[in-house]
């Protein structure tokens, strides 16, 4: 299971901190079906918060 601190598996952000991945893209990789199961079960625990950063 991905924490906060843990390094994004893949993508352009691979190796950065989950944290510090920008909301939108992580809500992207989501909507268009195109992570793995630990990246979505990541961004479904975080999703209230990551729709929240992407309104501001």
């Amino acid at each position: 299971m991905l924490q906060d601190d843990s390094p994004m598996p893949f993508g352009k952000y691979k190796g950065d901190k989950m944290i510090n991945v920008p909301a939108s893209y992580l809500l992207w990789l989501y909507n268009e079906n195109k992570c793995n199961k630990n990246v979505r079960d990541y961004i479904e625990d975080n999703l209230d918060v990551l729709k929240m950063e992407v309104k501001k």
